[in-house]
């Protein structure tokens, strides 16, 4: 097939780095048919006083991020607007539009940035010399406090009628991104969050060698965490729940934080008052492959998020088959097995209750636990499976979606 039959698709995103809404594309970017369809991306970077704000003046000021290299081999390219700060609306429209009347070879323009996509979306069908079919999804239950959220609040108000198809990976994040009259219209498409389900299969050995690695007693708890340390992750939350264990039993715990973020140094500053730093563990941004690797060796998975869309890391673990303890502020949703239970942050007791009994289960000496861990993930995988969780269904699924967008909407 000829390199002028390849259909693209460009999509929007905050950054490059190690997001749900990043990891999740990336998953299906890497599964489907690239002989028949590409992805590109567009992403948004800081422009100081007086910067030319065009794509290729910000591309040669961008940091490079987690996911460039992997894009470029794919054969994506990637294109940038400047950030939106909030004040310069009309610079960022312009920009937008400035960018989509030089740029534009796509078949469909998927905006998972949603907080800007009323600018984006219409500069896109507008500005565009092909007009692309134009995407809102929504990935995301809530906004941030303050300011911030308000205006991401405002932004989205007009969204579902500035986009031609809206998709989400839940229910909540499309009642929270499109509202409740878009959702009950019919026109809002669900698109599960899929995972390379298989690939997280637990593997004692890898469980074996990770904890050595990282220096884990055998009869330590491992309570692991996957996200950006952000205020809606809400990781202060669960070093209070890891004092409270160190002081009723030293040494039974330790809390492994995956992932980077703006508040990472406030949470192991909040961790080294307290005096439990030696139980704390920060593996950072890791490959995938070792992000695998590292839900090997937890015990529990713990997710006291204030909001989410439908979090993929979740999904992960549960692929890996460990319990996962989650805020009852996440959608139901995510519990795509027995494995999961959903509780009230404003009981901290109840989340600890659930902790001692998770570590009783795993380390008595009656358990067996390399018995019943492999069982488990098998069982769930099976579950994702059946559910459209695994990505090799999924981008099948996805790939023939868009390529018929061509025909019509």
């Amino acid at each position: 097939m000829s390199q002028q039959e390849v259909k693209r698709v460009l999509h929007v995103l905050g950054t490059l780095n190690m997001g749900g809404a990043e990891s999740r594309t990336m998953d299906l970017y890497r599964h489907i048919d690239r002989d028949r369809l590409q992805f590109d991306f567009l992403v948004h970077t800081p422009a100081g006083k007086g910067m030319p704000t065009d794509s290729e003046s910000l591309m040669k000021a961008r940091t490079p991020q987690f996911f460039d290299e992997e894009v470029r081999a794919l054969g994506g390219r990637i294109y940038s607007l400047p950030r939106f700060t909030g004040t310069n609306y009309f610079a960022y429209r312009r920009a937008a539009e400035d960018f989509f009347r030089t740029h534009g070879d796509w078949i469909a323009v998927e905006g998972h940035m949603t907080s800007t996509a009323s600018v984006y979306l219409p500069a896109a069908a507008r500005c565009s010399k092909v007009t692309p079919v134009t995407i809102a999804h929504a990935r995301s239950a809530g906004t941030d406090s303050g300011l911030h959220g308000l205006a991401t609040r405002l932004m989205r108000l007009s969204l579902s009628d500035r986009a031609q198809l809206l998709l989400t990976c839940s229910g909540e994040a499309g009642v929270s991104v499109f509202g409740q009259k878009a959702m009950d219209s019919g026109r809002v498409r669900m698109v599960p969050n899929a995972i390379a389900a298989g690939l997280y299969a637990f593997d004692p050995a890898v469980r074996a060698r990770v904890r050595g690695e990282l220096s884990i007693p055998e009869n330590r708890c491992v309570l692991g965490h996957v996200g950006r340390f952000d205020e809606m992750k809400n990781q202060q939350f669960l070093v209070g729940l890891l004092d409270s264990l160190v002081k009723e039993q030293p040494g039974a715990y330790c809390l492994l934080f995956v992932g980077t973020g703006k508040l990472q140094e406030q949470i192991r500053r909040e961790a080294e008052n307290r005096g439990i730093s030696d139980f704390v563990l920060f593996a950072g941004q890791c490959p995938s492959e070792r992000t695998r690797a590292l839900y090997q060796a937890m015990d529990l998975f713990v997710f006291p998020s204030l909001y989410e869309g439908l979090p993929g890391t979740v999904v992960e673990a549960q692929a890996a088959g460990l319990p996962c303890r989650i805020a009852d502020t996440i959608t139901q949703e995510v519990c795509l097995t027995d494995l999961v239970r959903r509780l009230p942050l404003a009981s901290q007791e109840l989340w600890l209750s659930e902790i001692r009994a998770a570590r009783a289960l795993l380390f008595e000496p009656s358990a067996q636990t390399d018995a019943v861990r492999p069982a488990r993930s098998q069982d769930a995988l099976a579950r994702l499976r059946e559910a459209g969780y695994d990505i090799v269904t999924q981008a099948g699924v996805m790939q023939d979606w868009y390529l018929g967008l061509e025909n019509g909407i």
